[in-house]
């Protein structure tokens, strides 16, 4: 496991993910909606992450429940 925590811009990585999206629309509306929806999607996609990867630091490996897991298994 990674000691380290990492935090994602989720400008730039929405930003990285729509730069090479190609929307096979013929309508600009519709092609317009495509990239701003995957921009979209990308951003709190990073933003949860970076969330994700707060509480993960934050609440640490507590050992004690795998201990009483593993204290529970009995070999026959």
């Amino acid at each position: 496991m990674a000691k380290d925590k990492m935090k994602l811009n989720e400008e730039k990585f929405a930003y990285a993910v729509v730069s090479n999206f190609d929307p096979q629309e013929a309508d600009d509306l519709k092609a317009s909606k495509a990239v701003l929806k995957r921009y979209l999607t990308a951003y709190y996609m990073a933003e949860r992450f970076n969330k994700l990867e707060d509480r993960q630091f934050d609440q640490g490996m507590d050992f004690s429940l795998l201990a009483s897991g593993i204290d529970a298994i009995t070999l026959r």
